[in-house]
C-alpha cells in the first residue's frame, strides 16, 4: 500500500513514467537498487551503505547530517535523482476495520473517524492510506472492509526533507512490509501467505492476502537463542491469524523467508524443526516480479539479493 499524498503534493510529469531508484532505511544501513527490465539482459545495480550507530533509531532519522552524507554517496553511485522509498516497519501501523459506505457517507472520512481507536496519535499528526477489500450489506447499510496503513506525519516529512537535502527527488513512498510483499509474492496471487523478514536484530512477520499486507508483527531480537526468539513471535502470529481469519477459511498456503541470509536460514530451520504443521517454507525469490530467474542470472549473488526485497519492492512501486 502506497501513501498517495506524495503524488498529490509532488506529482511527476504525466507524459512519462520516470525511472526511479528504490531506497530502504534501517538502523544499520541504507539499501538502494535500480533495474531496467526493458534492457537485455536487464540492467541491475545495487548498493548497501552502512550508517553510524544512532543515525537512525527504531526506524526514525535522528542524525540528519549523517543520513544525508550517506544518501549523497548513493546518488553519486547511481547518477539518478528520482526515488521511491520505504517507511521502516517500526513507524507503521497496519490494521483492518469495517466502515460504513453509501450515498451519505465518505469512506475516507469514515476511516479517519476510527483512526484514533487504532493508532496512538492524534488524527492531525497522522497520514494514512487504505484499500477496500470487501463490501457487504449489514441490515440497512453497506459496510466496507478496509486495510489501513498509518504513520506519523513528521516521520515521513523527515525522510522527504533528508532525501531532498541529498539531492534526490522523492515521488512516492510505501511501507516496508508492503514493499517486501511486492517483491517476493508473485503478482495477482489470490492465496494467503506469510512472509518472514529476518534480520540480526529484528524479525518482521507479515500476513499477505491478494498481494496486500493485512497485518504485521515486529520483534526486536536480543542476544541469545535466535531460533527460540523467532519461534516465540511466529507462534504468536499464528495464534493471532487463527482468530483474525474467523469465517474466511483461507489458510496460509506458504511461508516466504527473506532478509539477511544467515538469519533467514535460521528462521527456515526453526519452522521446519517446529511442531507447526505448515512446512511449505522456503527462502524467497526476490526477483519474482522483476524477471524470470531461469532466463536471466542476476549479477547480485542470491545470498545478497535476499536482503534487497525492500528496495526492490520500492522500484516496483508506481504512482497510479
Amino acid at each position: 500500500m502506497k501513501f498517495g499524498f506524495l503524488y498529490k503534493c509532488f506529482p511527476p510529469p504525466k507524459f512519462l513514467k520516470l525511472p526511479h531508484i528504490g531506497i530502504s532505511f534501517s538502523d544499520d544501513n541504507i539499501k538502494a537498487i535500480f533495474f531496467d527490465k526493458t534492457s537485455t539482459p536487464p540492467y541491475l545495480k545495487s548498493v548497501i551503505v552502512p550508517i553510524e550507530k544512532g543515525a537512525i533509531v527504531s526506524g526514525s532519522i535522528v542524525n540528519t547530517e549523517e543520513v544525508v552524507k550517506k544518501l549523497s554517496s548513493i546518488k553519486e553511485t547511481f547518477n539518478l535523482e528520482v526515488v521511491f522509498f520505504t517507511i521502516p516497519d517500526e513507524l507503521i501501523y497496519v490494521f483492518s476495520a469495517s466502515v460504513p459506505v453509501g450515498l451519505n457517507s465518505n469512506i475516507t472520512e469514515s476511516v479517519a473517524f476510527i483512526m484514533e481507536e487504532n493508532v496512538p496519535l492524534p488524527l492531525s499528526d497522522i497520514i494514512f492510506d487504505f484499500v477496500p477489500t470487501k463490501i457487504v450489506q449489514s441490515e440497512s447499510e453497506f459496510k466496507a472492509s478496509v486495510v489501513v496503513t498509518a504513520c506519523a506525519k513528521k516521520e515521513v516529512e523527515k525522510f522527504i526533507d533528508t532525501l531532498r537535502k541529498a539531492g534526490f527527488s522523492p515521488i512516492g513512498c510505501i511501507h516496508e512490509s508492503q514493499a517486501v510483499a511486492d517483491a517476493v509474492i508473485p503478482q495477482k496471487s489470490t492465496e494467503a501467505f506469510c512472509i518472514v523478514h529476518a534480520k540480526e536484530k529484528r524479525i518482521g512477520i507479515y500476513l499477505v492476502k491478494n498481494n496486500l499486507v493485512h497485518f504485521s508483527t515486529l520483534r526486536s531480537i536480543m542476544e541469545g537463542d535466535y531460533k527460540k526468539q523467532f519461534l516465540d513471535e511466529y507462534v504468536k502470529f499464528s495464534e493471532y491469524y487463527s482468530k483474525y481469519d474467523t469465517g474466511q477459511n483461507q489458510p496460509i498456503k506458504s511461508v516466504f523467508v527473506c532478509g539477511e541470509f544467515e538469519y533467514a536460514k535460521e528462521a527456515v530451520e526453526a519452522i521446519v524443526d517446529s511442531p507447526d504443521t505448515l512446512k511449505d517454507v522456503t527462502l524467497s525469490n526476490v526477483w519474482a516480479n522483476v524477471f524470470e530467474i531461469n532466463k536471466f542470472l542476476p549479477s547480485i549473488p542470491y545470498e545478497e539479493s535476499l536482503n534487497l526485497s525492500g528496495p526492490i519492492g520500492a522500484v516496483l512501486s508506481d504512482i497510479n
